[in-house]
C-alpha cells in the first residue's frame, strides 16, 4: 500500500451519462483523465446546437440514463423497464434537438464537471457538518462518496485536501487510481479532483490520503 493515511472507504459511486438527467450506481468503474467512464458523456442540444440543462428543460431531471454495451439508454424513470426510443430528443425538446456524444465528437472537455474537473468527491454526511458552507448544493451528483473513518477525518475535512493526492485502493496487488485534489467547488460540497493515474475503483475500496 502506498504510504499515507487511510481516511475511509468508497461508500458509493455515481455516474451520470446524460447531463442533467438521473444516473446509475455502478459497483465498479474505470477512472481515467476524463473521470468515471461514460460520466457526463452525452448532452442534449437544441435545434441551434446549444446545450440544454434541467434549468431550461425541467423534464430532463425526470429522466434516468445508463450505458449498455457502450450505448446510452434513457428511461422516464429509473424503475422503467424499457428505454425510450431513438426519437426521444425531439419529442422532449422539439424538432432538430439531438444528442451530442462528447467522446465521438470531441467537444474539447477534459472532464465532465465545471472547469473541466474529472471527479467530484464528497464525504458522506458533509451536508450536516457544523462548518458546512451555507447555501451549498449537498453534493447529490458527486461521483465518489467516501465514508470517512472518524479516527482519521470527519465530514467536511475533505475540503482541506486541496493540493493533496488520494489513492483509491482495493485489496489486490494492483494499485487503484490516483487522484489529485485540485479545488473546492463554488456551489457544491466536497472537492474536485483530476485523475493522475487511471484504474478501476470499486465500492469498498480504501481511500488513502497521501503525504505531501
Amino acid at each position: 500500500m502506498t504510504e499515507g493515511v487511510v481516511v475511509g472507504r468508497v461508500a458509493l459511486l455515481r455516474r451520470f451519462p446524460l447531463r442533467s438527467a438521473g444516473g446509475d450506481l455502478p459497483t465498479s468503474v474505470h477512472l481515467d483523465a476524463a473521470g468515471l467512464q461514460h460520466d457526463r458523456r452525452w448532452q442534449l442540444l437544441d435545434a441551434a446546437g446549444s446545450p440544454l440543462r434541467a434549468r431550461e428543460l425541467p423534464e430532463l431531471a425526470a429522466l434516468s440514463a445508463s450505458v449498455d454495451d457502450d450505448a446510452l439508454r434513457v428511461r422516464r424513470a429509473a424503475t422503467d423497464a424499457l428505454p425510450l426510443d431513438s426519437g426521444w430528443p425531439e419529442q422532449l425538446a422539439g424538432p432538430g434537438a439531438r444528442l451530442q456524444d462528447s467522446r465521438a465528437e470531441g467537444d474539447g472537455r477534459r472532464g465532465g464537471h465545471r472547469d473541466g474537473a474529472a471527479v467530484h468527491l464528497v464525504a458522506a454526511g458533509a451536508a450536516d457538518a457544523p462548518d458546512a458552507p451555507a447555501e451549498c448544493d449537498p453534493g447529490e451528483r458527486a461521483n465518489v462518496v467516501v465514508d470517512l473513518d472518524p479516527a482519521a477525518a470527519r465530514p467536511g475535512d475533505e475540503r482541506g485536501w486541496v493540493g493533496r493526492r488520494l489513492r483509491l485502493a482495493g485489496t489486490g496487488e494492483a494499485a487503484g487510481p490516483l487522484l489529485e485534489v485540485t479545488r473546492t467547488p463554488k456551489r457544491c460540497l466536497g472537492v474536485y479532483a483530476d485523475v493522475v493515474e487511471p484504474g478501476e475503483v470499486r465500492v469498498g475500496d480504501v481511500v488513502v490520503l497521501l503525504d505531501l
